[in-house]
């Protein structure tokens, strides 16, 4: 079973240079570019950090990050990976599979890109050659490390999701993408910021006792002279390997004894848009028709192109008073994200032609009201991640950076809750699909300004514990304090949250048939 994969392994690596004399010469020079720049990842802080102590560190948050993420990203991303249960029809039992897979594993680009990494950091360490079993015993366990997490993460993934859910995983996969980058921008700030910083040192001992620094962390103390340390890192790694190996051979069994709920044949496959990314549930069946929506819609186009407008007059307004440019950079971002949450409350109306399937299909509340801010969140989220990272930069402090996302994303929630509520409890005329976005149906009823305003209010009412908080941040600057205000902030706003789609969903699981009356008459 070995031998057999591992032609079709090896015949897979040599269709790359297959075809044309230009095509494998292009993907000859990629893989030689990939290779150049995994061994300068190794060899850049060599060059540029001179102390020893230093470089450790910054090699163990390195090391430990790219391995967190090759454990962390077959889960979200493995559409070319081999399946266990592709390989069920071979008269092999789990145990050869599971062994032929992970053994084979070996033989792909990236685990070739992550060797050419790993031998130029034993390359341009001469400190780690002492003694001398020691980095080769480390680096090659951490490139099993990787090799067991790739293989059981991916499985794991098609085991869970399967093919239904594949298309969230992605969009999620994309999201913590974005969200990992303002912490990359923190982290190299903060490496190559003040020399008095202790805060790559204290992450790297902490990312030492994991099993993606602890190869790291083990040649640091050995060549530090404390092999008893080491051998310590070392136990940690080789515990996580056996672990994901013993998880290992379950999954595959597993996935080869599953049988996955048949698909009609007449169903469409592709050219669905969001429908092929989301599940087939009312909540998710509503978040894929609303950025739909939010995609095609004018209306919905020129209420986010009016959203920056007013934190940018609010800006010029303070800025011509003589306020501090400083302490304004941090009043735009919370004012679109409170803008765009406050914009769902009255989306029922904008979506009136629409309301009457949710309530004759008998769908609950709860999942009308979760389904309809997937667009909010979904721009929401990644404008807190990359807006905070500029405010930060703005103000040139990062210590204040975990106040800073709490803060915006408490005010994203609240106002997101509260408009859950009132857009079932209040709606007022909105305009109609296909009019002009600039059109405005009359209406003889209670007018639009007193639902506008009383959940205006109440969005920025409730979004004051969490602002407070931060505010308390911003003026003393330690780490806790700073960590309190994220944590506070997160939980908090998701508390909201969650309130303003349980009592949404109850206020629409009673008022639907209103709902539909009120939507068809200014419809």
């Amino acid at each position: 079973m070995v031998a057999r994969l591992f032609r079709l392994r090896v015949a897979l690596l040599g269709s790359a240079f297959r075809g044309s004399f230009s095509k494998g010469l292009r993907s000859a020079l990629l893989i030689v570019l990939l290779a150049v720049i995994a061994a300068s990842l190794a060899i850049l802080p060599a060059w540029g950090i001179a102390d020893a102590a230093d470089r450790a560190a910054v090699d163990t948050v390195a090391g430990a990050s790219l391995l967190i993420a090759v454990f962390v990203i077959p889960f979200f991303e493995n559409r070319r990976n081999l399946e266990p249960r592709q390989l069920a029809s071979f008269p092999a039992g789990p145990g050869s599979v599971s062994v032929a897979m992970l053994i084979t594993s070996i033989v792909s680009w990236p685990f070739f890109l992550l060797v050419v990494w790993l031998v130029a950091l034993g390359v341009f360490r001469p400190e780690w050659n002492t003694p001398a079993w020691i980095a080769p015993v480390a680096l090659g366990l951490a490139a099993v490390l990787a090799v067991c997490s790739v293989r059981v993460m991916s499985a794991l993934s098609k085991l869970i999701a399967g093919p239904r859910f594949a298309g969230v995983l992605r969009t999620i996969g994309a999201l913590l993408i974005v969200a990992f980058l303002p912490v990359a921008v923190y982290a190299g700030a903060t490496a190559f910021g003040a020399e008095d910083s202790s805060i790559i040192s204290d992450t790297a001992q902490t990312l030492g006792w994991t099993p993606f620094g602890a190869p790291f962390a083990a040649l640091a103390a050995a060549a530090s002279g404390d092999q008893a340390l080491a051998l310590m890192h070392l136990g940690i790694l080789g515990a996580a390997i056996v672990f994901l190996i013993a998880v290992w051979v379950p999954v595959v069994w597993v996935s080869n004894q599953r049988i996955d709920r048949p698909v009609g044949q007449s169903m469409a496959y592709s050219g669905l848009g969001w429908f092929e990314r989301f599940g087939a549930r009312p909540a998710q069946v509503i978040a894929a028709r609303q950025l739909t929506y939010w995609a095609r819609d004018p209306r919905y186009r020129v209420a986010l192109f009016a959203i920056p407008i007013a934190p940018i007059l609010m800006l010029l307004a303070f800025w011509v008073a003589g306020a501090d440019v400083t302490s304004l950079a941090l009043l735009p971002l919370p004012i679109i994200l409170l803008l765009l949450g406050w914009s769902q409350h009255n989306d029922v109306a904008m979506d009136s032609t629409a309301i009457w399937a949710h309530v004759a299909s008998g769908t609950r509340g709860r999942a009308d009201r979760a389904g309809r801010l997937a667009p909010v969140l979904m721009l929401g989220v990644p404008l807190i991640l990359i807006g905070s990272s500029i405010t930060v930069t703005v103000i040139g402090d990062w210590r204040v950076l975990p106040a800073v996302i709490g803060m915006n994303t408490a005010v994203l929630l609240v106002s997101s809750g509260v408009a859950s509520v009132f857009s079932v409890m209040t709606p007022y005329p909105a305009t109609r699909p296909g009019d002009s976005p600039f059109a405005q149906p009359q209406w003889s009823g209670t007018g639009s300004g007193l639902a506008q305003t009383i959940s205006m209010l109440l969005a920025l009412l409730f979004s004051a514990p969490a602002v407070w908080v931060a505010v308390l941040a911003f003026t003393d600057v330690e780490f806790m304090q700073n960590i309190w205000a994220l944590a506070f902030g997160i939980g908090y706003g998701a508390l909201i949250l969650w309130l303003g789609i349980l009592i949404g969903g109850r206020i629409f699981d009673r008022s639907g048939p209103e709902l539909i009356a009120v939507t068809q008459v200014f419809d």
